[in-house]
Parts: structure tokens; C-alpha cells; sequence
């Protein structure tokens, strides 16, 4: 069935985007009724005001299905993908274009913003701001007549900016209402009219420890639309970066949660491998936390010296020893904030803690193990960097859809240029998809173990809210 999807998708019209087709509405809405039998994975889902996009992945291959909005919106995806949800209430908030059939709940717009529909043609002021939020509590809460509990969006802490609302009718967490915005930063707006090297020092801080994947998925995507190729060196250095900001990320992440889980030892060491590693970036680019690296200049080394490399191979065995011993980090946190194969596909997570599902039950264990072999992976990467080549755009008509692995998953934008100039532009980032997954990924937890298990999946605030 996903084949048949496909070439239903490739039956209508090409546009400027290599891969990018538009569908009449009946062809929309027939592409919706064979999505229910088949597998095609949904990886995101925008607008530009004008059509809604879909990126679909068939195989390897990125495939955009199109389709014009009409006064009534578009027919909704979110019933036969569920991750459509959380881009379907963004565009609404963004657009005020309707998805019919699925959710107009605000994700973006919590009733604070001065004006409604931002990005529409014709924005109105809103009436007045409101007292706040009002939830409505679950059945499973409102029957045990159990505490609710708030986290975040602001403790003065480091936390993520975003607020769950926790019902705990027991001991474990039963129901969760994620409430985002809070990091939303208007960047769709933000980029049109910028020339593309101003757009790209935006995109490069969409989210800190995903730098190096955003900047090389925009650089992708800008190739792919002015139709120029992306030279060899920047190639190579792009795949070298990635692989220094995979193992910076992941070693972060296995420092807080060894903190947080209260194994001293594997705190202690991810932690001064993280120092190495900060310091070859600076060495290797000048910067340590690898901000407006790509396309790097011509006399940025693509290599990680040899006695570097080996020192942090060392380092590596022994983390994954302290990792896995007798009371060490992995006993301590298995079995907490499960996040299975099947709630995976369901929200279409990819990425580490998608391989984490695969691999085991997808408790923090098996997502903390999964980030341990990337590290290595990334470290035999760096040691074996073959040669880079120029990397030949496709369409060089204005348009184009890049991508990049970041540490959390795939990272993906789109980009439309007009006389030299962002039009449009869209970012899908991994956290849109873990955000939706929250309350089942927090199902059964207890509190204080909240902060730990938000910690493993690596969620970015910024990527889901943008």
C-alpha cells in the first residue's frame, strides 16, 4: 500500500522542489483513505498560507504531497497519522487555516499574543488576554480524585520551557497535559525577507545542542533551491561536525541524567569527555558550541587528531563499563519512562530513542544505552572520515527540502527563495513528535523521576515550538 501511496502522490503536479507534487482535493482526501492500510511514515506537516505540505518518507526518499486550502481548510491527516496532530494545531495558530476532521486545540497561541493568526494575510487583534489556561482534567483524574502537580515552565532552573500538567490519583503519574508556546520564537516570520546568509544565523540557533544539524539541513535545502553544489570540503566538514555535536549531545545528556540518577562515577566522566570534545571543536572551528560552522571556511580542518581520537575511544569503553556494572546507572533507571516500538511508529519518533525501542522495551536504559553507541559510532566515523565530494543540487528552481541527522533525529527544512531573499520557510526538528508522546512515555512514572526521564529523550522546547 505504500507504493500505491506513492505513485498516487507522484501523479500530481510537479513543482520547482525536487519531489514535491501537488494534489487536487480529491486526490488529498483519497491519499488520506490509503494512508489507513499502509506505512508510509509522516515526517512533517506546514503550510505557506496558500497550500498544506506533507513530507512523507518512502524508503530513503522524501516525498511532499500538496494540497490548495480552501475557506474551509484541508482535510486533516491526524486521523490515520497521528503526529500530524501537533503540526495541524500550529498551523492554525499560525494561519488560522482549519484542519477538518482533526484538532484546533492551541499549541502555539495560549491566548496571550496581541494578534490572531499571525502569519494570515489579514492577522485581527485579539480581544483582550486572559486569566490563563483553563484544564480540564481526565476522567481518570476527576474518579481518584488524586493531587495535580505542575512542571515548569519556569522554576529558575535549566529545565525546558514548557509546562506539564500531572495528574497523580496514586503513586504514578495516570494523566499528562502538555501546555507548549512558551518557546515560541516567530521564526517562520522572522526569516521571510532575510537573505539566506542572515536566515542562517537564525536557523543555527533554533536549539543549542543541534546546532550542526540545522545549519547543514538549511545549507542543504538553500543548495537544492539556487541550484548551486555544495562544495567538497564543506561536505566533509559538515559530516565531521555532526559527528563532534552527536557525541557533545549525547555525552551532555548521559552527564545529567548520571547526576540526576546519582551515579557519581559516569557523571564525573561523561562530563570530562564533554571538555575534550568542546575544546577540539574550538580547535578544529573556533567555537566550542559549533554555532555558524557551515558552510565552514577553507582553512577549518576536517580531522580530529589521531592521539585525540584515542583518548577518546578510551574514555568511551570505560563509560559503557561504569554504564553497565552492578548498580551503576543502568540498573538504576530500568524499566523508568518506557517509550515502546509501538508508540514510536505511532508519533512517528525516529532517531536514538526510536533505535532505543528497537533494541529493548525503550526504557531510559535501552534510550542511555542507544546514545552510548552512537558515540561510537561517531568515534569510528571520525577515525575512518573518508574524502568528501560536491554534493550536486536537485530542482536549482527556487525551492528546496534538505535534512541532516541530529543527535535527536532527523532534522528537516524547507526553503523558498524570491530574488534572493527567504518567501518561506518551514523546520521540522524530532521534539515536535516527543512532545505528543509525553503522556504515555510518563504513564505509571513517579514525580521526582519527571526531570530524569526528560533528560534521556533529549526534548528540545525550542525545535517542537520554533
Amino acid at each position: 500500500m505504500s507504493a500505491d501511496v506513492a505513485a498516487l502522490i507522484r501523479r500530481g503536479a510537479p513543482t520547482p522542489c525536487a519531489g514535491r507534487f501537488v494534489l487536487e482535493i480529491e486526490a488529498w482526501q483519497a491519499m488520506i483513505a490509503r494512508l489507513r492500510a499502509a506505512e508510509l511514515p509522516l515526517l512533517g506537516l506546514w503550510s505557506d498560507g496558500v497550500q498544506v505540505h506533507a513530507l512523507f518518507r518512502q524508503g530513503q526518499t522524501p516525498l511532499v504531497a500538496s494540497v490548495g486550502v480552501s475557506s474551509e481548510g484541508y482535510p486533516a491527516l491526524s486521523p490515520v497519522r497521528a503526529g500530524a496532530r501537533g503540526a495541524e494545531r500550529i498551523i492554525h495558530d499560525l494561519w488560522g487555516i482549519p484542519a477538518t476532521g482533526g484538532s484546533r486545540d492551541p499549541w502555539l497561541d495560549q491566548g496571550r499574543w496581541p494578534v490572531a493568526t499571525p502569519l494570515a494575510a489579514h492577522s485581527a487583534p485579539t480581544p483582550g488576554l486572559p486569566e490563563g489556561r483553563e484544564f480540564i482534567d481526565g476522567p481518570a483524574v476527576m474518579r481518584a480524585g488524586g493531587t495535580v502537580l505542575g512542571h515548569g515552565p519556569a522554576e529558575g532552573d535549566f529545565r525546558a520551557p514548557f509546562h506539564l500538567r500531572l495528574g497523580l490519583p496514586g503513586a504514578g503519574i495516570e494523566a499528562v497535559q502538555p501546555c507548549m508556546g512558551y518557546a515560541h520564537r516567530g521564526l517562520a516570520a522572522r526569516l521571510r525577507g532575510l537573505a539566506p546568509q542572515q536566515a542562517a544565523l537564525l536557523v543555527a540557533r533554533i536549539d543549542a545542542t543541534a546546532t550542526v544539524a540545522h545549519q547543514r539541513a538549511f545549507a542543504r535545502a538553500l543548495h537544492h533551491a539556487t541550484g548551486t553544489p555544495m562544495p567538497a570540503q564543506g561536505v566533509a566538514a559538515g559530516v565531521m561536525l555532526g559527528a563532534m555535536e552527536r557525541i557533545a549531545t549525547h555525552l551532555d545528556m548521559l552527564a545529567q541524567a548520571s547526576a540526576m540518577g546519582g551515579d557519581g562515577r559516569c557523571a564525573t566522566l561523561a562530563a570530562t569527555m564533554l571538555e575534550q570534545v568542546r575544546q577540539i571543536c574550538r580547535e578544529l572551528c573556533g567555537r566550542r558550541l559549533l554555532f555558524d560552522v557551515i558552510v565552514p571556511p577553507a582553512t577549518v580542518k576536517v580531522r580530529v587528531e589521531d592521539t585525540q581520537l584515542a583518548t577518546l575511544v578510551g574514555q568511551h569503553a570505560l563509560l559503557h563499563r561504569l554504564f553497565w556494572r552492578p548498580r551503576g546507572l543502568a540498573a538504576r533507571v530500568r524499566g523508568k519512562g518506557v517509550l515502546s516500538a509501538i508508540t514510536a511508529a505511532r508519533w512517528g519518533i525516529l532517531g536514538c530513542n526510536a533505535r532505543a525501542a528497537q533494541k529493548g522495551q525503550g526504557d531510559m536504559t535501552d534510550r542511555l544505552d542507544a546514545r552510548l553507541d552512537e558515540i561510537g559510532e561517531s568515534l569510528s566515523l571520525l577515525a575512518a572520515l573518508p574524502e568528501g565530494s560536491a554534493m550536486a543540487p536537485e530542482g536549482g528552481q527556487g525551492e528546496g527540502l534538505g535534512w541532516a541527522q541530529g543527535p535527536a533525529g532527523p532534522v528537516w527544512h524547507w526553503l523558498r527563495v524570491e530574488e534572493g531573499h527567504v518567501a518561506a520557510w518551514w523546520c521540522g526538528d524530532p521534539s515536535l513528535a516527543l512532545v505528543q508522546a509525553l503522556p504515555t512515555i510518563l504513564s505509571g512514572a513517579a514525580y521526582e523521576d519527571v526531570d530524569l526521564i526528560l533528560a534521556a529523550l533529549g526534548l528540545s522546547a525550542t525545535g517542537a515550538d520554533l
